[in-house]
């Protein structure tokens, strides 16, 4: 049996899904849904499984408890708020629901990193992978204010907080397929990307 960090999971899974006109959450790449394939990798890494979203009804089975946004309208920092207020542990490891390839080893890396940090986050291709990292509850505060002026980017706050970013070099130790991890799901032919990467035609 895996050992479990004591770090709390958290999936993102309020998005409107426009572009891909049906919920990302609930579609196939391979034999299982994205949100069954994340929260099983998330089993595996951590104590507590939290799915953010609109619909508790929805999609509590997939977690431990469905919460939503407690200052909603914010997109995904709203999210990331709401789970890091309501998780039991003082980190929590964040995913968006539509990335179909998340990495078991990749999040075990960021997870045991050493340091005191409030936000471990990879930097992909020269830019940060926010809906694939870890946030502390020492973000709580400064995400509230940010919220509360209606300024809804993520990064937006890592000036303010303690960064680790994780690098390619560094990434590529544990996980070569770094190109699918980040691949996240938007429009039908996105899907059709993932599925084909898989094998899944």
């Amino acid at each position: 049996m895996q050992h479990r960090a004591n770090i709390s999971g958290v999936i993102l899974a309020g998005g409107k899904s426009a572009r891909m006109g049906t919920d990302k959450a609930l579609l196939k790449v391979g034999p299982y849904t994205l949100i069954e394939t994340i929260a099983g990798v998330f089993r595996t890494l951590v104590d507590e499984i939290l799915v953010v979203t609109g619909r508790p009804e929805k999609f509590a089975r997939y977690g431990d408890k469905a919460v939503r946004d407690i200052l909603p309208g914010h997109g995904p920092l709203g999210g990331i708020h709401a789970g890091l207020v309501q998780a039991v542990h003082s980190r929590v490891l964040v995913a968006a629901c539509d990335m179909p390839f998340i990495s078991a080893p990749l999040a075990r890396f960021m997870i045991e990193l050493p340091g005191d940090y409030d936000v471990v986050v990879p930097r992909y291709r020269g830019y940060a992978e926010p809906l694939c990292a870890i946030y502390g509850k020492g973000c709580i505060e400064v995400i509230e204010q940010r919220l509360t002026r209606g300024q809804n980017k993520i990064t937006g706050f890592y000036e303010q907080v303690r960064v680790r970013y994780v690098e390619e070099e560094e990434m590529f130790q544990v996980e070569p397929h770094l190109e699918r991890v980040f691949l996240n799901l938007n429009t039908p032919g996105d899907l059709k990307k993932a599925r084909s990467l898989g094998g899944w035609y």
